[in-house]
């Protein structure tokens, strides 16, 4: 789920000015690093928050198409519309997904409205992304006063963030001496 948030906040980020950002997130929060400023301030202002259009901003924000295609496969076999084989004698997965995605394209060209279809984004939207239990946290985040500070150095609990970021980076130096060297400077600060 915190994929999810971290998706839809920098697609309505992105609406505001055109960035790239690079994406760094774990249980304490989230960090956002861009070679541009960062409209955070405007992105509150304007409700970043809000669970107003929310379904729509999750599906622009995520490949929720590719999700609903797998998702598809297992709906399209209780359906009936592919068949799974014969008792001892199965039909491999490869071929059930390349014939459920056969009909999740036509149903997606030719009937948007497809009861199974709409069943597959349904699915992926309740159980993959659990958008129910994101509009709870932003009505609470909405209830609450939100500060945003810009702190000189780098805090306790974004110190877990900058290491993640580490280890995405290109070094020929192994995790620990880099992440000392980190330490070391935070002392000397």
């Amino acid at each position: 789920m915190e994929v999810l948030h971290f998706c839809l906040k920098s697609n309505r980020i992105a609406e505001i000015k055109q960035i790239t950002f690079s994406i760094s997130l774990n249980d304490y929060g989230f960090e956002l690093l861009s070679d541009q400023d960062i409209p955070i301030e405007e992105a509150l202002e304007e409700d970043l928050f809000s669970i107003t259009n929310i379904y729509t901003d999750v599906l622009k924000s995520m490949n929720t198409s590719e999700m609903a295609k797998r998702k598809f496969r297992d709906i399209a076999r209780i359906a009936g519309l592919v068949f799974n084989g014969f008792p001892g004698k199965p039909i491999k997965t490869k071929h059930l997904q390349a014939n459920s995605q056969l009909f999740f394209k036509v149903f997606e060209e030719q009937d948007k409205n497809n009861l199974l279809l709409k069943q597959s984004y349904d699915e992926v939207l309740d159980f993959q992304l659990e958008i129910e239990r994101m509009q709870t946290a932003f009505k609470r985040i909405n209830k609450q006063r939100i500060v945003f500070k810009q702190p000189s150095q780098l805090t306790p609990l974004c110190f877990p963030l900058v290491v993640e970021i580490l280890r995405e980076k290109f070094s020929n130096e192994n995790i620990e001496d880099r992440i000392q060297k980190m330490i070391l400077q935070l002392e000397n600060a």
